[in-house]
């Protein structure tokens, strides 16, 4: 569970470390949070669509 400032967030955990979703965060074009990630997803976007 993640509190703070990043509350709310959906992360990609790997083997290479951890991000927040999230376009303020880099790597993708999506809105933060939980509903910006699920609107990423629907349209059929890759979680690393900005580079």
């Amino acid at each position: 569970m993640t509190t703070g400032p990043h509350r709310g967030h959906v992360w990609n955990i790997c083997g290479e470390g951890a991000g927040p979703f999230g376009s303020e965060f880099g790597f993708t074009t999506g809105e933060p949070g939980f509903a910006g990630w699920v609107r990423h997803w629907v349209e059929g976007k890759p979680w690393s669509d900005a580079m």
